[in-house]
């Protein structure tokens, strides 16, 4: 090993979430901007969805290091 910290479980689902959440208000907010209708639903599934997506992702990535 050469150093290099690797983050645990805890804190890639913790980044997912974050960056779940702040995708989904950017995207959301740009389809409000836009004059598009969106419900609470629509932005929880959204929301759902992309933390469970990118947390995968996350961690198959570090599993292959």
């Amino acid at each position: 090993m050469t150093g290099e910290k690797y983050m645990t479980i805890g804190e890639l689902f913790l980044r997912a979430v974050k960056s779940g959440c702040i995708c989904s208000v950017f995207y959301h907010g740009l389809m409000l901007v836009t004059g598009q209708a969106v419900t609470v639903q629509q932005a929880l599934v959204f929301t759902v969805v992309f933390i469970g997506l990118y947390f995968l992702w996350l961690v198959l990535v570090s599993k292959r290091k």
